[in-house]
């Protein structure tokens, strides 16, 4: 694997845990928290971020000519360490190592109508939002370069079946989209991540820039309350 690749692919994974982002960026406007004189409604709940639940996940490379899945001896682990304040609202501390390190990457999580949001309002899920981009932004040094990215993040594959070796699930897709420039070795690519209902994250996925085989990550076992 080239140190380019490795180098973009964890910076990649950061845009996923942070609210460092370059280039313009299009959102939905973040859903006001309810109060005392407002409806509450009930949200299907697919992060499952209360504290003590835990994920493992098994890691394969893809080969992306034919889909074969290739395991490796290789297990990570996910969980909730606690609940903290952050200004007014609520948030869940979440533990996960960061592909294809072994280096544990921090965030900080809380359900908003609907929305995964983080501390800066970004949002990662939404279990009922499947018609907005949520973000599209610039990765890279410039637009004239072939290592520059157009990154967009939105849902999609609504209620779609997917099988790992913890069971079946139903589970609905974070895409985060990359449109390459042209004379670029790709035209477009995608991550996946994929949540289930009270479960959480059963399956992950993620490419490289120069590098044909894609790293995903499968639920073998979890704990959820």
């Amino acid at each position: 694997m080239k140190k380019n690749s490795f180098c973009v692919l964890v910076l990649l994974m950061a845009f996923a845990t942070s609210s460092c982002r370059k280039g313009k960026n299009v959102s939905p406007t973040t859903p006001p928290p309810t109060d005392s004189t407002t409806v509450m409604v009930q949200y299907a709940d697919y992060t499952a971020l209360k504290p003590g639940n835990y994920w493992i996940y098994q890691r394969y490379w893809l080969d992306s000519s034919n889909g074969e899945a290739h395991p490796e001896e290789r297990y990570d682990s996910a969980y909730v360490e606690k609940d903290t304040m952050i200004g007014k609202h609520l948030y869940h501390k979440y533990c996960m190592i960061a592909l294809p390190t072994s280096i544990t990457v921090t965030s900080f999580l809380r359900d908003s109508q609907s929305y995964t949001v983080n501390e800066a309002g970004v949002i990662s899920f939404s279990s009922t939002d499947f018609t907005n981009t949520f973000r599209t932004y610039a990765f890279g040094p410039n637009a004239t370069t072939s290592q520059t990215l157009i990154i967009t993040e939105k849902m999609g594959f609504r209620h779609a079946t997917t099988i790992v070796e913890a069971g079946s699930f139903t589970t609905s897709t974070f895409r985060k989209i990359s449109k390459y420039p042209p004379g670029a070795m790709w035209d477009t690519r995608e991550c996946h991540y994929k949540y289930a209902k009270n479960t959480g994250m059963v399956s992950e996925s993620i490419h490289f820039i120069d590098y044909p085989m894609v790293m995903e990550r499968r639920l073998v076992r979890y704990k959820v309350k």
